[in-house]
C-alpha cells in the first residue's frame, strides 16, 4: 500500500533492498489505486497475500487513506489468506475484517524498553501500545504473533526477560525470530543522523561480538518454558 515508512527505524533494511536513498525513506508514497488494481488481479488467485513485507501497512497515512483496509475488503470475497505485519496499533481498527479472513496478524516487538524503542524506532508506536494490540488481537481469537525482528544485539538479560514476560502475558501462542542483518552503508547512514554516531558505534560493536545462535537459543528456551512456539522468519 505504501512506499517508504514514517516509523524511521534505524535498523530498517528496506531502503537498501529497494535501492531508495535512506534519507528519502520517511517520505511516504501512497499507492492510492491499489484496491482497484487488486480487484482486477486477484481473480483466480490462490494462496496467501502478505501485507507489510517491506513497508508498514498501518503507518499514519493509513489512518485517513484507508488503502490497507480497502485492500482487505477486496480480498474477503475471494477467500484468500492474509499475513499482515505492522508496528502499529492502528491494526485494531480492522479487527472486524480480520475476523472474516484466514491467515495471521503479526506485530513487531524488538524490545519492551521505551528508551531503546525511542532510540532505534523514533517514529513507531511505543512497545506498550504494541503489546496491548497483541492482547486485543489474541483476545478476539485471531492467529496473532509477535515478530522479534531484528534480534537486537543491545538487549541485556533483563531486557530479554522483560520482553518474554510481557509477550507471554498478551495471550499469543507463538513468536517469530529474525536476525539483525546490517546492510552495506547502514552504520554510516545511522552515524550521519543527529546524535547517531554513538548509536551506530554501539550497534556495530555489538553486532561484531554477538553470538546469534546463543541469543536465539536463549529466547527459544524462555518462550518454550512459557508455552509459546518459536519459528524463524527467514
Amino acid at each position: 500500500p505504501y512506499v517508504g515508512c514514517r516509523h524511521d527505524c534505524l535498523y530498517c533494511y528496506a531502503p537498501y533492498v529497494t535501492k531508495r536513498p535512506r534519507a528519502e525513506w520517511t517520505t511516504v508514497l501512497a499507492r492510492t489505486d491499489l484496491p482497484q488494481v487488486l480487484a482486477k488481479e486477484i481473480k483466480g488467485k490462490k494462496g496467501m497475500i502478505g501485507l507489510g513485507t517491506v513497508t508498514d501497512p498501518y503507518q499514519e497515512a493509513e489512518r485517513h487513506l484507508l488503502i490497507t483496509r480497502r485492500c482487505l475488503m477486496e480480498i474477503i470475497p475471494h477467500g484468500l489468506s492474509v499475513s499482515a505485519l505492522t508496528k502499529s496499533d492502528l491494526i485494531l481498527r480492522d479487527i472486524d475484517l480480520y475476523k472474516e479472513l484466514k491467515g495471521e496478524v503479526g506485530i513487531t516487538v524488538t524490545s519492551v524498553n521505551d528508551d531503546i524503542s525511542r532510540m532505534l524506532e523514533p517514529g513507531a508506536p511505543l512497545p506498550g501500545k504494541r503489546l496491548e494490540a497483541l492482547r486485543r488481537l489474541a483476545g478476539e481469537g485471531l492467529n496473532a504473533y509477535a515478530l522479534i525482528g531484528p534480534l537486537l544485539p543491545l538487549l541485556t538479560d533483563r531486557d530479554i526477560d522483560d520482553m518474554v514476560k510481557a509477550l507471554s502475558a498478551t495471550g499469543i501462542k507463538w513468536v517469530m525470530l529474525d536476525r539483525f542483518r546490517p546492510r552495506p552503508g547502514m552504520f554510516d547512514d545511522i552515524a550521519r543522523r543527529p546524535g547517531g554516531e554513538e548509536v551506530a558505534d554501539r550497534l556495530d560493536k555489538a553486532h561484531r561480538v554477538e553470538d546469534y545462535r546463543s541469543l536465539e537459543s536463549l529466547l527459544r528456551r524462555k518462550f518454550s518454558d512459557r508455552g509459546l512456539r518459536c519459528v524463524n522468519a527467514f
